[in-house]
């Protein structure tokens, strides 16, 4: 696979008393115990530029060795805004960095919706936003050293162009929560957009191979070896 990643497409158990939307955040607790960084991402966003290594964006979006997750702002709206005011962080595309600190943080966040830790944190069980809305309530707020916490620009890792919003157009990251149905096209876009970009790179750079110049021969020809 494309930069030496392991894929995963993970089926997980249902939860019997929450919204099936709260599995990502066991199954990424899980995976952090075989890998050192693990992307999640839902199944109706995607990566835009499939040739941009994530070393690049880590980077780019200053992810230090430091840093628990990193996840992208919601679009500027009342509704995406927690009881103080701030927008939430989507957990459709998140990043996440293996430490014990991480492992105590999604710990942390799987029980939130029984009260223990955090009263109130019931309410997200089933009601949207679920997991993101406990997450972004109650999570971030204890969780909140130098650097532990990113914060990806909502237009560089959630919404697409055609939401109509030019600060949410996932450039980098695309989430298609607006149009589901468009993901599988886009993705299909982005794939071959890559493909043709490599096929045209690589004619130019055996271009002494491939291309022939016969201009400036004159016919009738009887001499030319192809």
């Amino acid at each position: 696979m494309i930069h030496g990643y392991d894929y995963r497409l993970v089926r997980a158990p249902n939860y019997n008393d929450r919204h099936g939307t709260w599995v990502k955040v066991p199954m990424i607790k899980e995976a952090l115990k075989s890998y050192n960084v693990v992307v999640f991402l839902d199944a109706d966003a995607e990566f835009v530029h499939t040739h941009l290594p994530l070393e690049w964006l880590m980077s780019f979006w200053n992810i230090t060795p430091q840093t628990l997750v990193a996840m992208a702002e919601d679009p500027d709206e009342n509704f995406n805004k927690d009881d103080k005011g701030r927008l939430l962080w989507n957990t459709g595309f998140i990043i996440a960095q293996q430490s014990n600190r991480t492992q105590e943080m999604f710990d942390a966040w799987e029980d939130c919706p029984t009260g223990d830790r955090y009263p109130g944190c019931d309410r997200w069980l089933k009601e949207w936003a679920h997991e993101q809305a406990a997450f972004g309530y109650y999570l971030r707020y204890d969780y909140n050293g130098p650097d532990e916490l990113r914060t990806i620009p909502c237009d560089q890792g959630n919404g697409a162009p055609y939401i109509g919003n030019n600060k949410c157009r996932g450039v980098f990251v695309r989430h298609h929560w607006r149009d589901k149905d468009r993901t599988i096209q886009s993705l299909y876009d982005s794939i071959l957009n890559l493909f043709v970009r490599r096929l045209y790179g690589q004619f130019h750079e055996e271009k002494g191979r491939y291309f022939l110049d016969a201009s400036n021969f004159q016919y009738p020809i009887d001499d030319l070896i192809i």
